[in-house]
């Protein structure tokens, strides 16, 4: 038996064939864990059974640019809320029903708190998700029907954490996701990347928009564990958008360091993607273990500023535009406005086309690209419960929300 029939072998034993990866990368692949003492391990995982909706993927050719194979990971249209976060808030609301959570907070750009906030309603908790007054467009009014899913818009970017945490240990409110379930759960997507790989064959580059990063760490690891010696791992290339690159900056240091000592700067209308508005991801500490895949893979992290995001759109290829491409393979990229309202994925395939032309990913290769989000529907009225315009009144006027008054 060759060594890639060998890994292929390994991997059968923990898919569950009931479930497609296109129905629910977390069903069908929770056996490849061990989550715990035995007991513990078999009551998780039928929680995830419970908890999960729909968190499919699927991996589709795109077209050939220049000589270099593009194909696509789909994490988005057959995704429940429309985005990856549909793993974290299987796994995340999953992990809470586990230890007896009743109430949760936490903060968000957007999508993940529609995820956790979706998922959370499901496994029956009370829910509180503080997100930017700005964003608010970007959330859809139904998720957040529910009494028990409140949400609260805060007037500056800069003070969501510091609100959210306000609210941990408040009449038994905790404080969600940790960080472990973040890489936890992005090892579903690595187990869906092996199995294509081990079934339609490998790659040469990963793609993928970044902030903090959890989702190359997890998918790494699993790449690592089960191709390591006996099949190439490809190589990672992350994508930040210019106006937020904190992770970028760190990487091409000269000492490849972060250097936090440094004030946050601020963010402006230059963002092209308002969900990725963190300027500190590195408070979740993840650069190191980031650090570690890129240069485990001889990978890298560049930047895609305005002009190179929409120069995406204005390319003909073949008679077609992108998203016309797109649509033909079933992603229809969500537009209000005329406007792609979120831009996370598309970022990373804009890089990966400027890439190209820029000559690092070579002729003949074949590239995976992440499309994180952007065909989920939201019809941007969500109202906030409350609006948090002074983080100094925000118990006080919270009561009724926090107690119950």
């Amino acid at each position: 038996m060759s060594s890639l029939e060998e890994n292929r072998s390994n991997l059968d034993r923990f898919i569950d064939p009931q479930y497609t990866p296109e129905a629910s990368v977390v069903a069908r692949y929770r056996n490849a864990f061990t989550f715990g003492p035995p007991e513990e391990d078999e009551r998780f995982k039928a929680l995830l059974l419970e908890t999960s909706l729909r968190e499919g993927a699927r991996v589709f050719p795109l077209f050939t640019y220049r000589g270099v194979h593009i194909h696509i990971l789909d994490e988005s249209s057959l995704m429940h809320t429309g985005t990856l976060k549909s793993i974290d808030g299987c796994f995340t609301m999953a992990q809470c029903r586990l230890r007896g959570y009743e109430r949760v907070v936490f903060e968000s750009g957007g999508n993940t708190g529609t995820a956790l906030t979706e998922y959370g309603q499901r496994a029956g908790l009370e829910t509180f998700l503080f997100v930017p007054e700005e964003n608010l467009s970007l959330l859809d009014s139904s998720v957040f029907a529910p009494d028990k899913a409140h949400l609260i818009s805060v007037a500056e970017p800069g003070w969501v954490k510091k609100a959210a945490g306000s609210f941990v240990g408040l009449n038994g409110i905790r404080h969600i996701p940790e960080v472990a379930w973040r890489y936890q759960a992005s090892r579903f997507r690595g187990f869906f990347i092996l199995e294509h790989m081990l079934t339609e064959g490998g790659f040469d580059w990963l793609t993928q928009t970044i902030s903090a990063a959890f989702g190359p760490i997890g998918i790494y690891r699993v790449l690592k564990s089960f191709l390591e010696g006996t099949a190439p791992v490809p190589r990672f290339l992350g994508f930040q958008q210019e106006a937020n690159c904190p992770m970028y900056k760190a990487w091409t240091s000269a000492d490849k360091e972060l250097d936090t000592s440094r004030p946050e700067p601020s963010i402006d209308d230059k963002l092209l993607t308002k969900v990725m508005y963190d300027v500190a991801p590195y408070t979740y500490g993840t650069y190191e273990d980031l650090r570690d895949v890129l240069t485990a893979t001889g990978g890298d992290l560049t930047t895609v500023n305005h002009a190179e995001f929409f120069d995406l759109f204005d390319q003909d290829f073949d008679g077609k535009g992108i998203l016309g491409l797109l649509h033909e393979k079933g992603f229809a990229v969500r537009e209000q406005d005329g406007e792609i309202v979120d831009r996370t994925g598309l970022i990373a395939l804009a890089g990966t086309l400027k890439e190209i032309r820029n000559g690092r990913l070579e002729k003949g290769s074949r590239v995976l690209c992440c499309l994180t989000s952007g065909a989920g529907m939201a019809d941007g009225r969500a109202e906030p419960e409350y609006r948090v315009s002074s983080l100094e009144d925000l118990l006080t006027d919270c009561r009724g929300m926090i107690y119950g008054e």
